[in-house]
């Protein structure tokens, strides 16, 4: 039995569900969104199991008690809240070294537009439909940062719970890949998905394509 089915089976039992016969994990729906709901102590077991899993479960606990709703903050602020975003994901890619990676991700400099749009979902699906989030390259090393510092198991962690962990964040990325980071919080001198985390928070997005960088925030 492999790492992930012994995760699976733990998470299982915890939720009452049979383990003699198991799904595949990518189909076993009960994971994926009834584990939020087993109550704190139990959590804390199928947590405890993860590398680093007490900074996992505490973010974890962070985006379940998190409501975003829409706040007063002008352009100026949102943009500071994109350089900063992106002044972070350069940085950990740098002290990660893959020099491929930061020539992408260094693209981003290269955008002559930098825009807040302010509009309803209907907006918010427009602007996002053909962008990338500015931590796309980020987002393709993830799992290989985690093995660096957590090893094997760490990766093997990352990917059992990316489907859990993106369906409780309502299916954003971002957020769950900042729940992820927590098992590698303590060997980066920053979070490069805190803002876009912050960024949730108030209904709003990051993104980029082609010449231009921009915030979405519903309004």
């Amino acid at each position: 039995m492999s790492i992930k089915q012994e995760w699976q089976r733990k998470w299982r039992e915890a939720l009452g569900e049979p383990t003699d016969s198991m799904p595949d994990i990518r189909d076993d729906y009960a994971l994926h969104f009834d584990i939020w709901n087993i109550g704190d102590e139990k959590l804390e077991e199928c947590f405890s199991v993860f590398p680093n899993g007490d900074r996992l479960l505490k973010r974890v606990n962070e985006v379940r008690k998190t409501y975003p709703q829409p706040v007063e903050i002008d352009d100026e602020r949102l943009l500071k809240k994109l350089d900063k975003l992106n002044e972070n994901i350069e940085s950990v890619l740098r002290d990660f070294g893959d020099e491929e990676l930061i020539q992408l991700n260094g693209e981003k400099s290269t955008a002559k537009k930098r825009s807040v749009y302010r509009g309803n979902e209907s907006l918010r699906r427009e602007v996002l439909t053909n962008a990338d989030s500015p931590t796309v390259h980020l987002d393709d090393e993830l799992c290989g940062i985690i093995e660096k510092h957590c090893g094997e198991e760490g990766c093997e962690a990352f990917l059992f719970l990316s489907e859990p962990l993106y369906q409780l964040s309502g299916c954003y990325c971002t957020v769950s890949h900042w729940i992820a980071w927590a098992m590698v919080e303590k060997e980066y001198g920053v979070d490069p998905y805190q803002e876009a985390f912050e960024l949730y928070k108030m209904k709003a997005q990051a993104g980029w394509a082609n010449d231009e960088q921009f915030v979405y925030i519903a309004s």
